[in-house]
């Protein structure tokens, strides 16, 4: 029994997850995921972020 508490413990203590990013296709720098656009008229569809996404239109 001493095992499983000490297992849940652990699992507890772990660390924050580290922000999500992704790497733009046109400025190829990372940007949160929170900035990700995916333009769908492109066929690949291309995923770039919000400011390369204004540039396009």
């Amino acid at each position: 029994m001493a095992v499983a508490k000490q297992k849940s413990e652990t699992r507890t203590k772990k660390s924050a997850p580290k922000d999500v990013t992704f790497k733009c296709r046109l400025c190829e720098k990372q940007k949160p995921i929170s900035e990700m656009k995916i333009i769908k008229r492109f066929r690949p569809v291309i995923v770039i972020c919000q400011d390369c996404e204004k540039g396009i239109q």
